[in-house]
Formats: C-alpha cells, structure tokens, sequence
C-alpha cells in the first residue's frame, strides 16, 4: 500500500514513464483515464481500483488482481490476462478485443458486464 503522497508521486512518475509496475499494491486507487498501454502489470494488486476509460492495451497483467475494479469504458485490448481475476469487476463499455488468457468462465462474465468486445 502506498504510504503518502511521496509514495503516490512516484507511482504517477512511473505510470507517465510506462515503467514496469509488476508486484505493485495499487489497491483501491483512483487511475482513470491513466495510460498504461504496453506496461508489465504482472501480478499487480489492482482491488477495488477505478480505472474507467483507462487504456491498458498490450499490458501484461498475467496474475494481477483486478477484483471490484472499475474497468467501464477502459481498454484491454491485446492484453495478456492469463491469470487475473476478475470477479466482481465493473466492465460496461470496456473492450477486451485480442486480449489472451480469459478463461471461459471470464468470458462469460464480462458478457453479463455488458462490456463492448471480447
């Protein structure tokens, strides 16, 4: 978990830099419309974040936690997902287009979620 606003300033310097955040606690961060697009998210603790009209396309995020995120409108597209959880996730208007790795049973949630594309 982040531990002030030193901390926070930091992460933003690597989000803007697409430096790798593989392993980072990011729990229940505000990160809408951030670009994370071709960044290494690998088993990235993502619970409870929004990341609502965020690009996240050609991430990898194998194993990350993205349990109760926001993901309304964001993209995946190109994302390798082997892995994540997505359970309990906001995805209306999200696209997953391309992105490898979801499970069958994923799929099928998000179908409910009403995101865009799988």
């Amino acid at each position: 978990m982040l531990n002030g606003r030193k901390d926070l300033k930091h992460l933003l310097k690597k989000i803007d830099n697409h430096e790798s955040l593989a392993g980072v606690d990011l729990r229940n961060l505000y990160l809408s419309c951030a670009d994370f697009s071709g960044m290494q998210l690998c088993r990235a603790d993502l619970e409870g974040c929004r990341l609502n009209h965020a690009l996240l396309m050609d991430c990898d995020l194998t194993d990350a936690n993205l349990t109760n995120a926001n993901l309304s409108h964001a993209s995946f597209n190109r994302a390798h997902l082997t892995g994540a959880t997505l359970t309990n996730v906001v995805a209306d208007g999200a696209s997953f287009e391309g992105a490898r790795g979801l499970t069958a049973s994923s799929r099928k949630y998000l179908k409910i979620t009403r995101c865009n594309r799988l």
